[in-house]
């Protein structure tokens, strides 16, 4: 692990909120410029402030490498994604939002018992729903963050460091900002070079640290281009990961990919008996697991996609 991602596990886990988020810019643009690699800000005002770090020239790589740099709020359970289970992660979805229905209806319920009118215990009710829906956006920040996705980020960190300068010219790398907030950061990034992002491939990386099967969800567009599919199904072979080229059609994995025409979703999963490879521990105080040789297997097969000059 290279100096500034043993000082990003160390010191910036938490990437959430103005200042925070700040102070690991800045870290990045600093150390990396010392490499040869100069990172701009793309700043963009809204509901939310939002900020990608982007470097490298869009309009003349072969490839856009992307991860979101912003973390989440603390949550009592795991984000649970199965991505070639469909039913199961529609399941923990509707589980998760009738818990969140039946704790807003305590209230609720309290005020009715307690002679309230209807509509002020509806009132009640629906006041708490939000309370809790925007706990789990903007609440107390999770301070474990290596999975989702810190792994991420020193991969593409890791990847910069080690491309040999020749061949840096055909990579732009895109951190972006406020992905936990809905996929806002890729949402502005992608308008704001629309033109640009609709033939180039998009190769997003979201939870890479932890688990033996990465999964290669590639859109239509990615496939159609058969040569830089072949080319990525061969960047990746068996080793330290399992590699799971599929459609993406068939993976659910809401990341920053979603809405770029050409884009590929990478992420490692731990097998699981009942659901199939699966990301568990992310939102939580257990997100503590990076393995290292998933970053390097990734890197490695980065770099082998990249140095293939048959385009």
């Amino acid at each position: 692990m290279t100096p500034l991602c043993e000082a990003i596990v160390r010191d910036h886990q938490v990437r959430k909120g103005r200042a925070r988020k700040a102070a690991f810019r800045a870290l990045v643009k600093a150390e990396m410029r010392k490499e040869g690699v100069l990172f701009r800000e793309e700043r963009a005002k809204g509901l939310l402030e939002n900020v990608n770090l982007v470097c490298g020239n869009l309009s003349t790589a072969d490839y856009v490498l992307g991860a979101h740099y912003d973390t989440c709020a603390e949550l009592p359970f795991p984000n649970f994604v199965a991505p070639l289970n469909w039913p199961l992660s529609i399941l923990f979805q509707l589980g998760l939002t009738a818990a969140l229905l039946l704790l807003a209806a305590l209230p609720a319920l309290l005020c009715a018992h307690l002679g309230a009118p209807g509509v002020v215990a509806w009132i009640v009710g629906g006041l708490c729903c939000i309370a809790l829906t925007v706990l789990m956006v903007a609440g107390p920040a999770n301070r474990h963050t290596m999975n989702d996705n810190t792994s991420g980020v020193i991969a593409l960190l890791t990847l910069l460091a080690r491309l040999p300068k020749e061949k840096r010219a055909r990579v732009a790398v895109v951190l972006f900002d406020n992905e936990e907030t809905g996929l806002l950061g890729s949402t502005l990034f992608r308008r704001r070079h629309a033109r640009v992002m609709e033939e180039k491939p998009l190769i997003n990386l979201d939870c890479v640290g932890e688990g033996e099967t990465l999964l290669l969800a590639a859109s239509k567009g990615y496939r159609a281009d058969e040569a830089l599919w072949a080319r990525t199904r061969a960047a990746f072979l068996p080793g330290a990961c399992e590699p799971l080229p599929v459609p993406a059609a068939r993976a659910f994995y809401p990341s920053d990919q979603l809405g770029f025409k050409k884009s590929l979703a990478m992420a490692t999963l731990r097998r699981r008996r009942f659901a199939g490879p699966a990301l568990g521990r992310i939102h939580t105080r257990r997100d503590t697991v990076l393995e290292e040789k998933n970053i390097e297997y990734i890197v490695e097969g980065l770099l082998r996609l990249i140095d293939n000059e048959n385009e």
